[in-house]
C-alpha cells in the first residue's frame, strides 16, 4: 500500500512539473487598426521574430495598482508598435522589491521589447 502511494505521488509530481501555464499573452487592436500581440512573455521561436528595440516606459513612483499600471503600459506599447514596424510586444514591469516597508525600486521603469514576427498565430 505504501509503495503504491509513493508511486502515485511521484507520478503526480512528475506530471505537475511537465505542465506549464500559458503565458499572459493576447491579441490587441492598436489605434491604427492593426493587430498586435502583447503580454509578459518573449515570443515563441516558431513565430520567427526579429527584435526591433527595447525601450523604458515610465512606471511611476509608488504605484499602488499594478494591474492598472500594467494595462496602461501595455496599451501605450500596443498603440506605438505599428509605427515601429512591430506586431509583438513583450511588456516587462519592474519586480517589486522592498526592505521592510521601504520600496527600493520605487523609481524603476518598465521595459518594453518590440518584435516583428512572421508567423504569429491567428487572433483569438
Amino acid at each position: 500500500m505504501v509503495k503504491r502511494f509513493v508511486a502515485i505521488a511521484a507520478a503526480a509530481a512528475l506530471a505537475a512539473c511537465q505542465t506549464t501555464a500559458e503565458p499572459n499573452v493576447k491579441s490587441y487592436t492598436a489605434r491604427s487598426g492593426e493587430t498586435v500581440v502583447a503580454g509578459e512573455a518573449t515570443p515563441k521561436s516558431e513565430y520567427s521574430c526579429q527584435k526591433l528595440s527595447t525601450e523604458k516606459q515610465l512606471w511611476g513612483a509608488g504605484v499602488r495598482d499594478r494591474v492598472a499600471a500594467e494595462e496602461r503600459i501595455t496599451r501605450d506599447a500596443v498603440d506605438a508598435a505599428p509605427s515601429k514596424g512591430a506586431n509583438y510586444v513583450n511588456v516587462m514591469p519592474p519586480v517589486p522589491t522592498s526592505l521592510g516597508s521601504i520600496n527600493v525600486n520605487a523609481f524603476a521603469d518598465a521595459r518594453v521589447e518590440y518584435y516583428r514576427c512572421a508567423n504569429l498565430p491567428p487572433a483569438k
